[in-house]
């Protein structure tokens, strides 16, 4: 069910294939995460699909896989990711 107010997950790609999600609320960027395309499998299970939309273009953000990088800039490491 798509909700008014929702939460919108922006993927791309790296130049190793790896998935990259940018979460945004209400124009506020959250969370940039890094999966493997197995990863990111099981963990949009749980997404409604209206609120992922694919970019083009390669994401250079220098994270990498696992890597979580939250609204404040913070990076963590996520193993789940993988």
């Amino acid at each position: 069910m798509h909700h008014l107010i929702s939460m919108s997950f922006y993927v791309s790609k790296d130049k190793n294939g790896n998935i990259h999600v940018q979460n945004a609320i209400m124009g506020h960027l959250g969370q940039h995460h890094v999966h493997t395309p197995k990863g990111f499998k099981k963990w949009a299970k749980d997404i409604d699909k209206e609120d992922i939309h694919n970019l083009d273009g390669l994401c250079d953000c220098g994270l990498i896989l696992g890597q979580v990088k939250d609204h404040e800039g913070n990076v963590s490491y996520n193993s789940d990711f993988k």
